[in-house]
């Protein structure tokens, strides 16, 4: 199994995908080898390489970890302990990762909670967060040849590397802002313990794998992924062809993903907010980044949301596809050029365990702008219910979102319209227009409202937040110290 090793380590640089850390960032970029440790073991999808993974993350067993894991902190250990800050004794707990545990009713291991009950194959129940992994149930048909235990690894792995990813950041970020909290300037007392804490999030963000540039793999002329959510951004820009400066490529792996420089440029500034003890500016740069962390996510729930739908039988000129609402005219590009399937809908368990872990990561932030909408996405992709068994309602999923892209701080332009890998934009795919929907950089400016056709479409999708005023300007605003 190929690792880095110690020397490869050493030779990078304070760079890392660009990003120019100040800090000694050792102990924390280095932890996406535990991700990929896993996901290696578990990578020919089969049960018994799955129950493998399962002693590897509990560290069962004398052989279960490999001995290059000695040389990190924590160990194997390190995802069954995330967040690894933030729920002892005077530690606080960022707004983030509450948008999370409130959505499955005020649990903060409800993480490791799915981890256990996927690994456990049984069901699942926590707040809103329910899931049955029942052998046979959540993952029953897996009709295309792919691994036995496939539909359990995606749930398992994506959740591991992108959710657990998110908080264990979104708490070092929270340790970073206390710290400054606790009276620092970098000229004259110092501030070394928060920026530690703040670029060891970035650090966690991008990982190791990356190199200091963020394009391993260059010289070679294939693009190496990392296992964060740095990589995740990457590849779900070609998907909907957003990359690159103009943000609108899927041509090369080596075009970063527009929310990736924004996130970088967030952490870049927070590291100078917390030199200078700036912990009201550095909790603003928490909030951006919570926010657009969640965009490849949103990204991911559409691409199989939509693989699980019937959208690609939609009739030729049709609005509606066979499970849908009416949708807006404006919005929609049916192609009738694409192939129709033996089944209407995807049954893979691939895909249905690929749509329930991004779920994870995406309906938690919608259901604190709207409980209602996210009343309605979650049945859809949820484990045991609809995805794989019954064709996912897309475009329910896809206006759900669409009707809170404000609340979520994003817009029909960032999360683009899905190609994934076809030269048009698959069937009833098309991204929403910001202008009509008041998502529009002018709109924000004005506190544009959506015009008339978007509001009677949204008006079953918004609703009470989970989250008290999550909904309105004033949750982001940072009363000054």
């Amino acid at each position: 199994m190929a690792l880095a090793s110690a020397s490869a380590v050493e030779a990078q640089t304070g760079f890392m995908a660009g990003l120019y850390l100040r800090t000694d960032v050792d102990d924390y970029k280095f932890k996406d080898l535990v991700q990929k440790e896993l996901e290696d073991i578990m990578g020919d999808e089969e049960c018994d390489s799955f129950e493998l993974g399962r002693k590897f993350y509990f560290k069962l067993g004398a052989n279960s970890n490999p001995s290059w894991l000695a040389d990190f902190p924590d160990g194997g250990q390190y995802l069954a302990s995330i967040p690894t800050w933030g729920l002892g004794n005077g530690e606080t707990k960022s707004a983030s990762f509450n948008e999370y545990t409130a959505f499955a009713g005020k649990n903060n291991a409800f993480h490791k909670q799915w981890t256990n009950a996927a690994f456990g194959k049984k069901p699942y129940a926590s707040g809103s967060l329910v899931a049955d992994f029942t052998n046979a149930t959540a993952f029953p048909f897996d009709p295309f040849g792919a691994g036995q235990c496939v539909g359990f690894e995606e749930v398992v792995k994506k959740v591991t590397g992108y959710v657990y990813n998110f908080i264990e950041i979104s708490q070092l970020q929270e340790r970073a802002i206390e710290e400054a909290k606790d009276g620092c300037i970098a000229q004259q007392n110092g501030c070394q313990t928060a920026m530690e804490y703040w670029e060891g999030a970035a650090a966690l963000y991008i990982g190791s794998l990356e190199g200091e540039e963020g394009n391993e793999g260059l010289s070679a002329g294939e693009r190496s992924y990392g296992k964060t959510n740095y990589a995740l951004a990457d590849k779900r820009c070609r998907n909907f062809k957003t990359c690159g400066p103009t943000r609108d490529s899927d041509d090369s792996k080596f075009l970063t993903a527009p929310v990736n420089t924004k996130i970088l440029s967030f952490f870049a500034g927070g590291t100078q907010a917390a030199f200078a003890g700036d912990y009201a500016l550095m909790r603003d740069y928490q909030k951006m980044i919570s926010a657009k962390m969640a965009v490849p996510w949103i990204q991911g729930t559409y691409r199989y949301a939509w693989r699980l739908s019937s959208e690609r039988a939609r009739i030729s000129g049709s609005i509606n596809s066979p499970t849908s609402d009416p949708q807006d005219p404006d919005t929609d590009l049916p192609d009738p050029t694409l192939a129709v399937p033996d089944t209407e809908y995807s049954q893979l368990d691939k895909e249905a365990g690929e749509a329930a872990a991004f779920a994870v990561g995406s309906v938690p932030k919608l259901w604190a702008c709207s409980k209602k909408a996210a009343g309605f996405v979650w049945p859809q992709l949820q484990p045991g219910v609809i995805a794989g068994r019954a064709p996912v309602n897309f475009q329910l999923v896809k206006t759900a979102f669409e009707c809170n892209y404000k609340c979520l701080m994003t817009s029909c332009d960032e999360i683009g319209s899905l190609y994934d890998g076809d030269a048009v934009i698959r069937n009833g795919a098309k991204t929403c227009n910001d202008a009509k929907l008041g998502t529009s950089p002018a709109g924000y400016k004005k506190c544009q409202k959506s015009k008339a056709p978007f509001k009677a479409k949204c008006k079953p999708y918004v609703g009470k937040p989970g989250i008290k005023k999550r909904d309105k300007p004033e949750f982001f605003a940072e009363e000054l110290p």
